[in-house]
């Protein structure tokens, strides 16, 4: 079931249980686009693929839901990666990965655009996207860059973890 929503109403889908019956923990996915369809079309393609995912429509509703997922106490579960369009109302997805680049907390965020200029692009990176895709592009491409950044991530925190025990 696709959750399109806006960030006041999350609605988080329960994780899969592991063969134990614990719950494991499905990775989130949090997208920031203010296309309806295109932004539905993400949804469908990161779900099918096995994530959770919320979906916010401009960079403001992005900065909210992303705050309270980092916020000390939290209910709200932490995101994985962010997705987010650069060209949004109220916000740009641009100016909030740059208001969020101070943030070690901030989990790692690929933009994709319409307006890839090479100016684009190299303001993206300097705000901390890993990576920049312009429109089009290709869906599987984009969920398996996700897969491969989150899988990264991972590591690092298991790694992180080791060495601080």
């Amino acid at each position: 079931m696709k959750k399109n929503i806006e960030p006041e109403f999350p609605l988080l889908a329960t994780a899969p249980r592991a063969a134990g019956g614990e719950a494991k923990r499905r990775a989130r996915v949090l997208i920031a686009e203010d296309d309806y369809a295109f932004r539905d079309m993400l949804l469908f393609a990161f779900e099918d693929d096995g994530y959770e995912t919320v979906a916010v429509p401009d960079g403001y509703a992005l900065l909210e839901t992303l705050g309270s997922s980092l916020l000390p106490g939290s209910t709200t579960k932490p995101f994985d990666l962010v997705i987010s369009d650069i060209r949004m109302p109220r916000w740009s997805g641009l100016t909030t990965l740059e208001k969020l680049s101070h943030s070690p907390l901030v989990p790692p965020v690929v933009v994709i655009t319409a307006f890839g200029s090479d100016e684009v692009h190299q303001r993206a990176k300097r705000a901390g996207a890993v990576s920049v895709l312009d429109k089009p592009f290709d869906l599987q491409d984009l969920v398996e860059l996700s897969r491969r950044v989150i899988s990264h991530r991972a590591g690092q925190s298991e790694k992180s973890a080791t060495e601080a025990a």
